[in-house]
């Protein structure tokens, strides 16, 4: 990109050339080679437009995830969470052996076990890992989570969320109970769909202590 100067404003493409204004200064670039119609339609552009596709749904898919565990996923004090969650989606979609190259999904990466352990694995910023915190998780008729004795937490919050990884839509349940020095505590379970997942907070008044998924 060069400035240019000229009794004529130029402004559009000429020979190769876009001339342009950028903050009030006429500016001068090579036209680019790309092509929209060429990137939909050839084939040479056929593994750009998978990874483009792809790109587009683990960004999606972490925007959604991030909007259903609000308001604790928003005090990680990590102000490029959204960056790193479309990592981890990523990473989980990465792991789809069913779909083609392009359609592979970040629910299909959740049905295998690595899938899960890195979605349960993922630390929020600056907040401490669930993990750390919990002794047992067992979910049949309902989700029993037992804790480690020692913990400061006065509330335990779960949140059960049904993602829709098509309509990028969820529905989401929260449930709520006090600590009082208890560390046994059991869930009510609100949906049987297996693309089901919980997300657990511990919190004292405000602050919360620790998050993640299970």
């Amino acid at each position: 990109m060069a400035r240019y100067k000229s009794i004529l404003q130029f402004r559009g493409s000429l020979d190769g050339l876009v001339f342009y204004q950028l903050n009030g200064i006429p500016v001068v670039r090579k036209k680019s080679g790309f092509d929209k119609n060429s990137f939909k339609t050839k084939d040479n552009y056929a593994r750009v437009r998978e990874n483009s596709s792809e790109f587009g749904h683990c960004s999606k898919a972490g925007k959604m995830l991030r909007h259903a565990t609000r308001p604790f996923s928003e005090k990680s004090g990590d102000q490029f969470l959204y960056q790193s969650f479309a990592k981890l989606m990523t990473e989980i979609k990465d792991l789809d052996r069913f779909s083609d190259r392009g359609k592979r999904s970040v629910a299909q990466g959740l049905k295998t076990e690595v899938g899960k352990k890195l979605l349960a694995n993922f630390v929020f910023g600056k907040v401490d890992s669930i993990k750390a915190f919990i002794k047992t998780v067992n979910i049949d008729d309902k989700i029993n989570v037992v804790l480690e004795q020692n913990t400061e937490a006065e509330q335990i919050h779960l949140i059960s969320v049904l993602p829709n990884y098509s309509k990028y839509s969820f529905e989401r349940k929260e449930e709520t109970m006090m600590v009082n020095g208890e560390n046994r505590f059991s869930f009510e379970k609100h949906f049987n769909e297996e693309d089901v997942v919980y997300f657990l907070v511990l919190s004292r008044g405000k602050e919360v202590l620790a998050m993640g998924f299970l």
